[in-house]
């Protein structure tokens, strides 16, 4: 019983945008699991991970060396690099997407009033296959102290806060 009132609780807060459940399978590490029985590792190429819960598709695109962010004031870290093939082959015109935490250690998606996509973008890599942006200086944050797989980690004595980190596909 108390199995089934854990996992209810963790679907009450689910919403469209706030996906509690994919916390939960990311704190059990089911998620990094099936990322790794599906997806093999290529010797030369960048390894897979999983997305997330604060991912969205919404992201505004942001041309080369601006920055993602449209909400208060950072400071900013340059981020760039090139895209490449495993066999070193340059791919122009590849899309990537960024996400990350704002100021404060949250994602855009954990606002109630949140009416755009800050802190994410769209980038698109040049005709020399390099890209550039300027992403905001990111903070450890802690899990969502209102949901259950916090609750979950605190009770198992482990710590709940995530190194500073930003997110790319």
């Amino acid at each position: 019983m108390i199995a089934i009132e854990f996992l209810a609780c963790t679907g009450q807060i689910c919403t469209p945008l706030r996906q509690e459940f994919i916390l939960l399978s990311d704190v059990l590490g089911m998620s990094a699991l099936v990322d790794a029985l599906n997806d093999l590792p290529v010797s030369t190429g960048t390894e897979s991970s999983v997305s997330g819960l604060f991912f969205t598709e919404d992201a505004p695109d942001v041309p080369l060396g601006e920055s993602s962010e449209r909400k208060g004031e950072y400071s900013y870290a340059n981020s760039e690099g090139h895209m490449c093939t495993t066999s070193r082959v340059p791919i122009p015109g590849a899309v990537i997407k960024t996400w990350e935490t704002d100021d404060k250690g949250f994602y855009n998606t954990q606002y109630a009033d949140r009416v755009v996509a800050y802190c994410h973008g769209q980038l698109v890599t040049d005709k020399d296959s390099k890209y550039g942006y300027r992403a905001i200086v990111s903070i450890p944050y802690p899990i969502p102290s209102d949901v259950r797989p916090g609750d979950l980690l605190l009770a198992l004595r482990r710590h709940i806060i995530y190194p500073n980190h930003l997110h790319m596909i």
